[in-house]
């Protein structure tokens, strides 16, 4: 090829543009509206014609089709998508041609040997990157009997068909030479062009695409049905179709596009999951170009004809003579006529066939070349053609006679290159490069209205003719106004003597002349609508005028003639100029009388309280009134008088006072309301502006959307639609951002004013002058933490005891003779108490600054690593602490979660999985391995990488707020969103496949937060992968993860299965509980050696435990598919020791082998001896969680404590503080927050609170049930707030401080001061889980004493205190809080298992991962108010709650905003109100939509009073000037009047405009009056005043025009006009002045019609007649 570029493939889309491929050599370039999209270079025997080897199609993606281009080499297909995607797909066969469907291919192989030729068919279909080729089916049209006769189809060689099924298209002789499909919306229309090599003739067949499952197997069982082919039964199969796979190797590219941040990090090759099964291919199994069995080829496609065919094939067209080869020039289009039908054009041999819905033959002519083109009409296509003498042709519709368009370019065009939209590219002869040409034909609106409105009157053959006159004729229009002269021209005279002459045929002129009182009334209508136009030149509309007044005229139609001049339609002077003639003038006394439609005075009757409302006539109402029967409307026809249609409907239904939602839901259907009432005129914007603000505050939330958003309720909107960018329909001009509470995205609005809805608040404060421990805290948090705390500085104290970077200043000197030798040491261990405070921070971290910071998506998420630094006294550099790696990297991995918790949470979850690459950490080069700095440093930040995966998947659902298990499913089933719910299978294998321990337990622990309660199968596979029970035998490799591993990958199916109660899941999760108990597995060379969780078979069985509870969370006995396996006995078996029965069956870890793979009844376990390394937590985790809430006395029975002292001495403190919390959660409701209940779970052996009189052992017991009661009190009223609980349990923390806090003076002293800390470790975290948010002080101030260096606090202790301080202030304080549903409950027990570690990498019975479960169950803290426009919270709100009274009645409790979130159950409605807002009303019902809503988001919007929606639209102001233009005009028209003495003055006065102003006056002031009835008064001041204004302006008007009517001079001329003697002749100039008079009075005042003035006249005399009808 050369080094130019040519076009080789292109697509017109209506969604993302125009598409083109533009090839140089290998290279092939995508363009879409000339914007360079992407480049890709073909290369092997592709290279050598790639131009025929290059298709645009559409191909369904997730979102529904996606515009693809498709590249054919010589064995492979590749298909990139517009979206970013490519797949490989392997042919079966070498193809020759390609062309595009809908969507899909249509391909055809190349020609096969010569055994072959009579055999194989040449033609497949394609739909999808993962379908099969299929041959097409060949269905058989009403006409195909007809057409049989003209040739004979030749169809498969195997015998014959008797059972009536459609044959499969299996022509041997069909070459594909190209297709076709309709551009139009609402068409599926496709053809196909095609050479018969026996017939010698072209032929097109209609393309039908009958079952569409592109990237799914097609199956026996299919229920489709070929619906969309009228005579076409379903394909059957003379034996059952064999199961097949696909039969393609499909190797997917990339999942997406990269960011621009991200492409900088991301390495260049990406994994790919390759399928290759070509051994089940039917088109694999042979080559077809070189096998020698035809018989074998033959079996192999009578298989393949048994198989549903996808594509559908019906032939429509054959060419009349035969030909010896096919037409280089033969190509096909589609294009609609005038009434908006498909016409198929096809071109072969110099000659152009059009064809209509019939398939028959509507035109022929000759051309050389063809192409659609968008020239005369929106979404609508014409045929440009090229004549054979080099003209550039318009075809309208593809059925008129060629049109020349006006271009330099006459007798040189060779051919068509492309059409975009209205231009073509074209070929000249002599010049090889295109050159681009308009062929747009620019119609005004008024124009093509006029043109439209006869399709409703004329017939369709008639209308056809006089459409392409009229075109012919504007086509070579000067301008809009020369466009009105020629038309006027045309159907006044039929013909326009303007070059290039044209005339309408006698058959239209005839059809005109014969419905001259429909055409009359049509034009009426458009005249009507171009006069409510605001920005429409008046001498356009008047032009419209003087054709009503001409037509009528002439067509002899005097009554419709004066009832025009009646309503303002003065002649001008060249009216004498159309003389009328002697037929017409003496035929139309018999012609009945027209009717004239008026929009003021039909606006007037409807308005009046005493009329009986009728619906306006409008253009479809013609077929009716004047029984037309062969009329066929165009295509947006109606269109034609669209803001008269919108201004009818709204004053008929104002009229007949229907529901605001009826009222406007027409115009609120418009795809752009807000732009269509921009076109309207000043008055009759404020008219509908007037409707919408006095149905603003009286609408309700149960209106549709669209109806809501035309008034401008945004407010509504937002409070019933769940999806956060349901907010964007606030218009850009009128919004800043407003987003729930719980999700905002924290921006500054003082700083950058508004933005969007959807991005509230993008940008962040400065840091705290002078304060190092500062942060970058977002809009949204500050604003409640400044509400809540601005009278004090205790959420600086909480930043300044939480912050992890800044060093501490000690008084300590060490300057001294006496410790300069010890300073070293002293400074060493100082550093290392130090230590354990410091690095157990990055907890506390991630619940302080939750959700409260921005995120952007172009950088990597910058994380923050705990610093261990001190200044000692007299020094002022700081001493540093260095550690092992190692024993860092749970810390480091604790810092990675804090920030990704800390980013915004609708930010982090419309992320795209791309993100979470970008923030993958460098890695080191080979070079590097010798570098330990540089490695450690890797390991660092792959540490804190680990952490950033977790708190992703934390992040990515939403908690469930609600028990019930209906809404529970709700949610599920909703689509997650999330970096990690939308992570491509290659990324995951990525980060598994490295190995590292930390990765592979967060990335597990974060994909089964993000997919929670969802069964998710490729999440619950990658999970199994990590538990060797469900691995097969001999996977012993892989089962030698750690336990920490294994024990993520548990929790993690629990999480996944969350409340499922999956039998199969139960099964592996008892089988596992079983085995860890009674056999050790060895993991000393498990191959993840760098995971830090120095974990133990404890952590794996309470793994096994917390998953088995949640599986079946809260059901207990209700468990009826679950009821055999006797979860109660069997785990009470697992704590008593004891297993009854044969052994369960278990794997062997270290062998693989399975004794009994089908799990038999795990209720019955045979007696073995008892392993003493594992404890019995997880079994009474399982049951505490499987009864969670329940009641159920039996099971917290099993859980009972001993009663006895020796029992009580023997039994492990920790385990009576698990079996009393779990007893207690069991028994819910029975929890008291009393001191006397928590007395009540004492044994009475350890009742006594004195510690000197009871033994030591008993007395730590009893502090171990008192921590496990309070830790009960406050899960059940966790976040509440409650002040009793709150009481309870501070009395027994001081209780319990006060014990850890004395000094130990021996061996017991020492344990029992010990016990006593692990057990404030538990009161810590329980006082702060009922304040949470709260910052309450009495809390703080307690927590803060724990907050210093001690030798006796370890690094749990301070873990269990900084958590719970951050617990305090979540999210930065007063913004979140926690939720205590049961699934909350469930994960704050694991979250804050009260057994904290003892040492950084400290996970032998709980994995430090788990701590951060809390996020799942974060929640909004207050019912908050906001501005929807502006997203700033509204501080003065009244919320009112109106509630059902226990005596029936009704209960309003009024809360000022913002408050802690009140009790909802039996509220059904809330009110809101706040100065300088519309007041809200929703209903909030049990069980409806609204209401769970709400107690998700809690948060409330309102609408500001300012914030109308008449953005764009005419203000007040513009109407008070409106009305004074109007007043202006009628005195200025009647000075002008009463100052002429001559009564035929020199110059005419134009009161066109002036009577159209005062009948719209007219119409405000009637519309004024029904509005102010029907509301009984005005409450808005503008409201008011517009009305008051409106009735001044119009009794000035009326005054100032009565008048004028009792002059001499106007009495006369009524006089004259009602007896109709002495009329002005209509052709003399003095005609003009007189029914401006008349005009104008008729306008204002009820005049009588002249047949009724004179009917008044028998009783009045003549002299009186006047003053009588006047008064």
């Amino acid at each position: 090829m050369d080094g130019r570029q040519a076009l080789a493939a292109a697509l017109d889309d209506a969604a993302t543009g125009s598409h083109r491929a533009h090839t140089q050599g290998t290279a092939v370039s995508w363009t879409v509206d000339g914007r360079f999209v992407r480049s890709f270079r073909a290369g092997g025997a592709a290279s050598a014609a790639i131009a025929e080897h290059v298709a645009f199609t559409r191909f369904t993606g997730s979102e529904g089709p996606v515009v693809s281009l498709c590249v054919f080499g010589a064995d492979t297909l590749v298909i990139h998508y517009y979206t970013g995607e490519s797949f490989s797909v392997a042919l079966p066969f070498g193809v020759e041609r390609a062309c595009a469907l809908q969507q899909g291919l249509l391909v055809q192989r190349r020609a096969a040997e010569p055994a072959f030729a009579g055999s194989l068919p040449t033609l497949f279909s394609l739909l999808g990157p993962r379908s099969e080729f299929k041959m097409l089916g060949l269905g058989r049209a009403p006409d195909m009997d007809r057409m049989g006769r003209q040739r004979q189809l030749l169809l498969s060689p195997t015998p014959a068909r008797t059972d009536g099924a459609i044959p499969v298209f299996n022509d041997p002789n069909i070459v594909l030479l190209g297709t076709a499909a309709s551009r139009r919306s609402s068409s599926q229309a496709q053809f196909v062009l095609c050479w018969d090599t026996a017939a010698r003739r072209h032929h097109v067949y209609q393309c039908t695409v009958v079952d569409q499952p592109p990237d799914t197997e097609c199956t026996a069982d299919s229920d489709a049905s070929l619906s969309q082919l009228s005579n076409i039964s379903q394909l059957s199969a003379s034996r059952p179709r064999m199961a097949r796979q696909a039969s393609l190797s499909v190797q997917r590219r990339s999942s997406a596009v990269p960011s621009i941040g991200a492409a900088s990090r991301r390495k260049s090759g990406f994994a790919s999951a390759v399928k290759n099964d070509r051994r089940s291919s039917m088109l694999g199994r042979i080559s077809l170009n070189d096998s020698p069995a035809p018989n074998y080829a033959a079996d192999i496609f009578r298989e393949q004809r048994q198989m549903r065919a996808e594509v559908v094939l019906q032939l429509c067209w054959s060419e009349r003579r035969s030909r010896e080869e096919p037409c280089a020039d033969a190509c096909v289009c589609v294009v609609q006529s005038a009434a908006g039908a498909d016409v198929v054009c096809v071109l072969t041999g110099g000659v152009l066939v059009a064809l209509d819905a019939a398939f028959e033959e509507a035109m022929r002519c000759p051309a050389v070349s063809m192409a659609p083109v968008r020239a005369t009409r929106p979404g609508l296509d014409d045929l440009l053609l090229v004549s054979p003498t080099g003209d550039l042709l318009l075809t309208l519709g593809g059925i008129a006679k060629p049109l020349s368009l006006p271009h330099r370019l006459t007798g040189n065009v060779a051919r068509i290159v492309y059409t975009e939209n209205d231009q073509a590219a074209i070929e000249l002869v002599g010049h090889p490069d295109p050159v681009l040409v308009s062929t747009h034909v620019r119609i005004s609106r008024i124009a093509r209205a006029l043109v439209d409105s006869l399709s409703f009157v004329l017939s369709r053959s008639a209308f056809l003719l006089l459409w392409r006159s009229a075109v012919s004729s504007i086509l070579h229009a000067a301008n809009a106004d020369d466009e009105m002269d020629r038309l006027s021209s045309l159907l006044l005279h039929g013909s326009d003597q303007r070059e290039p002459a044209a005339s309408l045929p006698a058959r239209v002129k005839a059809e005109l002349r014969d419905r001259a009182p429909a055409v009359l009334f049509a034009f009426r209508l458009v005249y009507e609508d171009s006069a409510l136009y605001k920005f429409e030149p008046a001498k356009r509309v008047a032009a419209v005028g003087q054709l009503l007044l001409r037509f009528a005229l002439q067509t002899g139609q005097t009554r419709a003639h004066h009832a025009l001049l009646r309503s303002g339609l003065v002649s001008a002077t060249n009216m004498g100029l159309i003389e009328t003639p002697a037929a017409t003038r003496q035929r139309s006394a018999d012609r009945e009388p027209a009717i004239v439609p008026s929009l003021a005075k039909w606006a007037l009757s409807v308005l009046d309280a005493d009329s009986q409302p009728q619906p306006f006539p409008t253009l479809e109402h013609m077929g009716n009134l004047f029984e037309i029967t062969d009329a066929e409307p165009v295509s947006g026809g109606r269109d034609s008088t669209k803001l008269l249609n919108v201004i009818a409907n709204v004053l008929y239904q104002l009229a007949l006072g229907r529901d605001a939602a009826l009222v406007l839901r027409q115009l609120a259907n418009d795809k752009a309301p807000m732009q269509l009432l921009c076109q309207l005129s000043v008055d009759m914007q404020w008219l509908v502006c007037s409707v919408i603000e006095d149905m603003q505050q009286r609408c309700i939330s149960s209106w549709p959307a669209s109806v809501l958003r035309l008034l401008g309720r945004y407010d509504m909107l937002a409070n019933t639609n769940e999806q956060s960018d349901c907010i964007a329909v606030v218009p850009s001009s009128c919004r800043a951002a407003a987003k729930p509470v719980d999700s905002g995205d924290g921006e500054d609005d003082a700083l950058a004013g508004p933005k969007g809805i959807v991005e509230l608040c993008d940008q962040v404060i400065e840091p705290h002058a002078g304060q190092s421990y500062a942060w970058n805290q977002s809009q949204r948090s500050r604003e409640f933490s400044a509400l809540a705390f601005s009278r004090d500085l205790r959420l600086d104290e909480a930043e300044r005891l939480l912050h992890m970077s800044a060093p501490t200043h000690t008084t300590a000197s060490l300057d001294s003779a006496e410790a300069a030798d010890g300073a070293d040491g002293l400074k060493s261990q100082y550093l290392g108490l130090l230590a354990r405070r410091v690095l157990a921070l990055p907890l506390s971290q991630s619940l302080l600054r939750y959700s409260a910071q921005q995120l952007n998506p172009q950088d990597a998420l910058p994380i923050q690593h705990p610093a261990v630094a001190a200044h000692f006294g007299g020094s002022k550099a700081a001493s540093a602490w260095t550690v092992d790696a190692a024993d860092m990297s749970w810390p480091l991995f604790h810092s990675g979660v804090a920030a990704a918790l800390s980013v915004e949470r609708d930010q982090l979850r419309r992320a795209h999985p791309s993100w979470v690459l970008l923030n993958w950490p460098v890695e080191p080069a080979d070079t590097a391995q010798d570098n330990p700095d540089a490695m450690k440093e890797f390991n660092t930040a792959l540490a804190a990488h680990a952490g950033f995966l977790l708190g992703v998947g934390l992040l990515t659902r939403d908690p469930v707020l609600s028990n019930s298990n209906d809404d529970r499913r709700q949610q599920q089933q909703r689509n997650s969103s999330g970096p990690l719910c939308n992570m491509p299978p290659w990324q995951a294998f990525k980060y598994l496949s490295k190995r590292h321990g930390l990765t592979s337990i967060a990335l597990l622990l974060g994909c089964a937060c993000a997919h929670r309660g969802t069964m998710s199968s490729s999440v619950s596979k990658i999970l199994s992968l990590h538990i060797p029970t469900l691995l097969p035998p001999g996977s012993s490799e892989l089962m030698l993860l750690s336990y920490g591993t294994q024990a993520a990958a548990m929790l993690g199916l629990g999480l996944l299965f969350m409340r499922s109660q999956n039998r199969r899941m139960v099964e592996v999760m008892l089988h596992e509980l079983e085995s860890i108990k009674w056999d050790a597995r060895d993991t000393s060379a498990r191959l993840d050696g760098a995971d830090p969780a120095e974990s133990t078979s404890e952590c794996y069985s309470l793994a096994s435990g917390f998953a088995l509870g949640l599986t079946v969370l809260g059901y207990g006995q209700s468990t009826r598919t679950l009821a055999d396996l006797r979860l109660l006995d069997t785990l009470s078996e697992f704590i008593s020791g004891q297993r009854a029965g044969p052994p369960g069956p278990h794997v062997n870890s270290q062998t693989g082998s399975s004794h009994d793979a089908t799990l038999e009844m795990l209720g019955g376990l045979s007696i073995s001896a008892r392993s003493e390394s594992v404890s019995d937590i997880g079994a009474i985790a399982a049951i505490g969680l499987v009864f969670l809430g329940t009641n159920y006395a039996p099971a917290a029975q099993r859980l009972a404590l001993p009663k006895s002292p020796a029992q009580l001495r023997e039994a492990d403190p920790f385990l009576m503080l698990w079996k009393s919390l779990m007893q207690s959660l069991i028994m819910l409701d029975a929890v008291q927050s009393t001191p006397a209940w928590v007395e009540s779970t004492i044994p009475r052996a350890c009742a006594s609170s004195e510690r000197g009189t009871q033994p030591p052992d008993l007395f730590r017991i009893r502090l171990h049930i008192i921590a496990a009661s309070c830790m009960a009190i406050a899960l059940k009223h966790a976040g509440t707030e409650d002040p009793r609980a709150h009481s309870t349990v501070l009395s027994y923390f001081d209780e319990i401080e006060q014990v850890a806090s004395k000094p130990s003076l021996g061996y017991e002293s020492s344990l029992t001061r010990s016990a006593a800390q692990s057990c404030l470790d538990v009161m810590c975290v329980a006082t702060a889980l009922v304040m949470a948010g709260s910052g309450d002080i009495p809390t703080m101030a307690r927590l803060r004493a724990l907050h210093g260096v001690s030798t006796s606090r370890s690094y749990g202790n301070h873990m269990a205190s900084h958590m719970a301080l951050g617990i305090l202030f979540l999210g930065g304080g007063a913004r979140f809080t926690l939720s205590h549903s049961l699934e909350s409950i469930a994960l704050l027990l694991i979250a804050f298992f009260p057994r904290f570690p003892q040492q950084y990498s400290d996970n032998r019975e709980h994995l430090q991962a788990w701590r951060h479960l809390w996020a799942l169950c974060v929640v909004p803290r207050c019912l908050v108010v906001r501005d929807v426009s502006t997203g700033r919270m509204c501080r003065d709100a009244e919320v009112s709650l109106v509630e059902h009274a226990p005596d029936g009645g009704e209960r309003v409790t009024r809360v000022v905003s913002p408050v802690p979130f009140p009790d909802m159950a039996n509220v059904r409605t809330v009110c809101v109100s706040a100065p300088g807002f519309m007041p809200l009303r929703l209903d909030v019902m049990s069980g409806s939509y609204t209401r769970r809503l709400v107690c998700k988001r809690r948060v409330l919007y309102m609408q500001p009073l300012d914030d109308t929606p008449k953005r764009g639209l005419a203000t007040l102001t513009e109407y008070m000037q409106w009305l004074a233009t109007t007043k202006a005009g009628v005195d200025s028209m009647c000075e002008q009047l009463v100052q002429s003495d001559d009564p035929a003055p020199s110059t005419p006065v134009d009161c066109a405009s002036v009577i159209r102003a005062v009948e719209q006056l007219r119409i405000c002031a009637r519309a004024a009056r029904a509005l102010t009835t029907a509301r009984k008064s005005l409450d808005s001041h503008a409201g008011g005043c517009w009305a008051e204004s409106t009735f001044l302006a119009w009794l000035d008007i009326r005054q100032r025009v009565l008048l004028l009517g009792r002059r001499d001079e106007c009495r006369r001329m009524l006089v004259r006009y009602w007896t109709g003697s002495q009329l002005p002749d209509i052709a003399s100039s003095d005609s003009a002045v007189f029914y401006a008079v008349i005009s104008l009075l008729y306008s204002v005042l009820d005049l009588p019609a002249p047949t009724d003035a004179m009917t008044i006249a028998k009783q009045v005399p003549v002299t009186q007649l006047v003053d009588y009808v006047l008064e």
